[in-house]
């Protein structure tokens, strides 16, 4: 098969998200399709990424495009029908939750979409964002368009069938892997290394968090302010990364909350850096209000440390019977779960660390790839 992948957000130089995503499933389809031909579509050159190289195989082709208007979207709506028919493709892959439109007269190749999820449709945050507003117009005609649709979590397959009236036919579950350096483990030292740069020697909690409200940092750096309030001898500072230009907001939560000392803000964490920082922490808190997975619940058990995180929408999932959940809309509840998670969950741990690392180290780039590769043929089948 000739398969177009949409690459854009693989070519950026600190790939997050869905860049990562297309970067690992390129990587597995080194071996596993070696037989097959891949046009990657991109708008940015990526230039020298010495820590984060995007490495090519013999049958991956780089395919530079690009229009002006990409508040308005027109690398998708307008350049990218007329390519994808062009190129003769047998598959197409939306990886970035959209996919082209189809021509009424030149209908194209078959295509597949990956709806990580759909919660920018409705969940009302960051409206003024040109993405979610042209999601919001075009995910019911994606839905419509797809031959094959890949999910991350039975709870987002649910949503998008629920709110779009869609087939469950077609919706196939593929989970998200892990990077193969968290498959390794940290190595020897480097949590305590991490401890050390980070935390003075001192125990630590690490959050992965994010400027959008329903990442919930903001309540999260709350709750662990009235968690040193209820248990002021909690020994534990709270690390936080992710929130980028926006530390100046999180640091007057955390003054308002009384914790403003006990609170350390990262800059980018590389994926070296990050799995020390997860293997030296004592928890992990994802505090997200609703998410299509979980890739940090399953990255910190998959590196032996213990997670607290919310209750709702997938993060049970990722999860399962190895994480402790709280309502991450109460902060007596998220409370109330540090404070247990120190006295209790944590000291008893180690007799439920090595199954829980077996669980998250089942999620594989392997897997995820050979079911994209099942759906492109899938979708070619019904071409």
């Amino acid at each position: 098969m000739r398969i177009g992948i949409d690459a854009r957000e693989g070519f950026r130089p600190r790939p997050r998200g869905i860049g990562l995503y297309v970067r690992h499933l390129a990587r597995e389809f080194t071996q596993l399709a070696a037989d097959e031909e891949f046009l990657l579509y991109h708008q940015l050159t990526l230039k020298s990424d010495a820590e984060n190289p995007f490495v090519l195989a013999a049958n991956q082709k780089s395919v530079h495009t690009d229009m002006p208007g990409g508040r308005f979207h027109t690398w998708e709506r307008l350049q990218m029908p007329w390519r994808i028919r062009r190129d003769k493709l047998d598959v197409y892959h939306g990886t970035y939750n959209t996919l082209p439109p189809r021509w009424p007269v030149w209908q194209g190749p078959p295509m597949v979409v990956t709806l990580h999820d759909v919660i920018v449709t409705w969940y009302p945050d960051n409206l003024d964002d040109s993405y979610i507003q042209y999601a919001r117009k075009v995910t019911q005609r994606v839905v419509r368009d797809a031959a094959v649709i890949l999910t991350v979590s039975e709870w987002s397959k649910r949503d998008i069938c629920e709110r779009f009236d869609c087939d469950p036919g077609k919706v196939r579950v593929s989970l998200n892997g892990l990077h193969p350096e968290v498959l390794k483990g940290a190595p020897d030292g480097a949590g305590d290394r991490a401890r050390e740069q980070h935390a003075e020697g001192r125990p630590y909690m690490f959050a992965i968090g994010a400027g959008l409200e329903r990442k919930n940092t903001g309540r999260m750096i709350e709750a662990f302010g009235l968690a040193r309030e209820r248990q002021p001898d909690l020994p534990h500072l709270l690390l936080v990364s992710g929130v980028g230009d926006q530390v100046d907001r999180f640091k007057e939560r955390a003054q308002k909350a009384s914790v403003l000392e006990h609170v350390r803000f990262l800059p980018y964490l590389n994926q070296q850096d990050l799995i020390a920082v997860y293997a030296g922490a004592d928890l992990c808190i994802y505090p997200s209000l609703v998410e299509g997975w979980g890739i940090p619940v399953t990255e910190s058990l998959a590196l032996g440390t213990p997670i607290i995180t919310s209750s709702t929408s997938a993060m049970p999932e990722a999860g399962g019977d190895y994480a402790r959940y709280f309502d991450p809309h109460d902060l007596d509840s998220m409370a109330t779960a540090i404070i247990d998670a120190v006295d209790n969950y944590v000291p008893n741990w180690p007799s439920r660390r090595d199954a829980a690392v077996a669980r998250a180290r089942n999620l594989t780039w392997t897997k995820t790839a050979t079911g994209v590769l099942a759906a492109y043929r899938e979708a070619a089948a019904r071409g």
